[in-house]
């Protein structure tokens, strides 16, 4: 009998579970779970503390079959699968992989996965409004419609969300 495929999902966690969702499943169940952290110095009021945190905060990775994928989604840190056109993600090898090469990387320090939402600020890196800043008016599919301020006017136009950066 053939064995069912396992695939990499992502899942959505409820907030500052991720080192004991990861541990829980890790310990209970034969499957590859991937929740990358990084130690942080912070400043409390009197004294510094190295912590430990999630690189993602709010997301676990699990190589599963689609039955342990049910199994991961019973934990009671666990909120969702993250889902694309309303069917569960399934996540490429090789990203995991690169996912996991970069957060091992010493010279990075943060990663941030990033919605772009209507009344971002964002600026355009490609292209030839390629260092334009606007504001998101509409976000649909992986287009985002951006209204130019410099050029003092209500221009708007569609372009692919890929090409935008948020702008803080």
């Amino acid at each position: 009998m053939k064995e069912p495929t396992r695939n990499w999902y992502a899942f959505y966690l409820k907030p500052r579970h991720e080192k004991k969702a990861s541990a829980r499943l890790e310990e209970q169940y034969d499957f590859e779970i991937f929740c990358p952290l990084k130690e942080e110095r912070v400043r409390w009021s009197d004294r510094w503390k190295t912590v430990t945190k999630p690189y993602i905060p709010g997301y676990l990775f699990a190589c599963v079959t689609e039955k342990e994928r049910r199994i991961v989604l019973e934990d009671r840190s666990v909120f969702r699968t993250v889902c694309w056109k309303g069917r569960p993600a399934v996540i490429r090898e090789e990203e995991i992989e690169t996912v996991k090469r970069i957060t091992g990387h010493p010279d990075v320090e943060d990663i941030r996965l990033e919605q772009i939402s209507p009344g971002d600020r964002v600026s355009i890196d490609s292209g030839e409004f390629r260092e334009l800043n606007g504001i998101v008016v509409n976000v649909k599919g992986n287009r985002a419609s951006v209204r130019l301020e410099s050029l003092h006017s209500n221009m708007t136009f569609t372009v692919k969300r890929s090409v935008l950066n948020l702008v803080s």
